[in-house]
Parts: C-alpha cells; sequence; structure tokens
C-alpha cells in the first residue's frame, strides 16, 4: 500500500514539474527591468509561479487539477512547442534558400553546413612552446597531454580506469 503512494506521489511531482516547465516564467512576464535569467529566482517568485501556473491549468476554477485538465495543458504546450518549431525550421529553409524557389538544392543546403574553424597555428604554438623558441619540440608536444594523463590517473597506476574517467566527465 505504502508503494502505490509513493508511485502516486511520484506522479503527481512528475506532472506538476511538467506543467512548470511548459508556462512561461512570471519574472519574464513581470516587465521588471532586470532580464529574468540574471538573477536566480527566489522562493516566493517560484510559489507565485506555481499558484499562477495552477490557475492557469484550473479551467474550472475548483481548486484542484482533474487528468482532463492536465491534459489539455499539455495538449496546448505542445501545441505552442509545435508552432515555435515550426517557425523556426521556416526561417532556416528561407535562410538555405538562396534563390527563393521553395526548395533546397544540394549546393544551398551544403551552402548552409557549419564551416569548421580553427584558431591559428601561431596561437596554438604560442600556448605550448614552453622555451618560446617559435617551434615546438617534441617534448612540448607531449607535455600538456602527459600532464592531464597524471592529472586523471590519481592511483598513479599507468592506466586510467573507469572510475577515474568518470570523476573528470562533465555531469
Amino acid at each position: 500500500m505504502f508503494r502505490r503512494y509513493v508511485r502516486h506521489g511520484a506522479l503527481v511531482g512528475i506532472s506538476l514539474v511538467t506543467l512548470l516547465a511548459l508556462a512561461p516564467p512570471a519574472v519574464a512576464q513581470s516587465g521588471s527591468a532586470a532580464p529574468a535569467a540574471s538573477l536566480p529566482p527566489t522562493r516566493a517568485q517560484v510559489s507565485a509561479q506555481l499558484d499562477a501556473n495552477f490557475k492557469a491549468v484550473d479551467t474550472n476554477g475548483d481548486k484542484s487539477l482533474s487528468a482532463a485538465e492536465i491534459e489539455a495543458a499539455q495538449a496546448k504546450s505542445v501545441a505552442q512547442a509545435k508552432a515555435k518549431i515550426a517557425k523556426q525550421m521556416d526561417a532556416e529553409f528561407a535562410k538555405m534558400d538562396a534563390n527563393k524557389d521553395g526548395q533546397l538544392s544540394l549546393i544551398e543546403f551544403k551552402a548552409a553546413a557549419p564551416t569548421p574553424l580553427a584558431p591559428p597555428a601561431s596561437e596554438l604554438l604560442a600556448q605550448v612552446d614552453r622555451n618560446k623558441d617559435g617551434k615546438l619540440s617534441a617534448d612540448e608536444y607531449r607535455a600538456t597531454p602527459l600532464a592531464n594523463f597524471d592529472r586523471i590517473d590519481t592511483n598513479k597506476d599507468g592506466t586510467i580506469s573507469a572510475q577515474e574517467q568518470s570523476a573528470v566527465e562533465p555531469r
């Protein structure tokens, strides 16, 4: 029985988190001079946003959310997201369609591909040329990668284990 309540609570939590994520933040709607993302929200702002989101989804005003109200809110949010994606895709297509014929040729498609950029060799050389002679010796070439290896190999056994690797991977 306890398991059923925990599972139900988790589902309610997921639904409410989904509803919160789908609704636009109140801070951004407030018209304040500071951008919404410039400061972390306060507990009062989060609470106010939760209340506003709840009220918006509670279409019959009975101070509770039914499955139908949640489904309607989700459907509305999905429709808004689809419309936004379609608009972005149309804009990207228009940028790629150089001759404005409503079709993309292979040439137009390839022209829109990002061009990989590499920093100038002089900048790379300046970073690793330890003796500043304008040339890179084999020792200079190996120094930084081997220093990184040694930093990751915390038990100094000459091998990077899965545990050592996962300790340095971004989460």
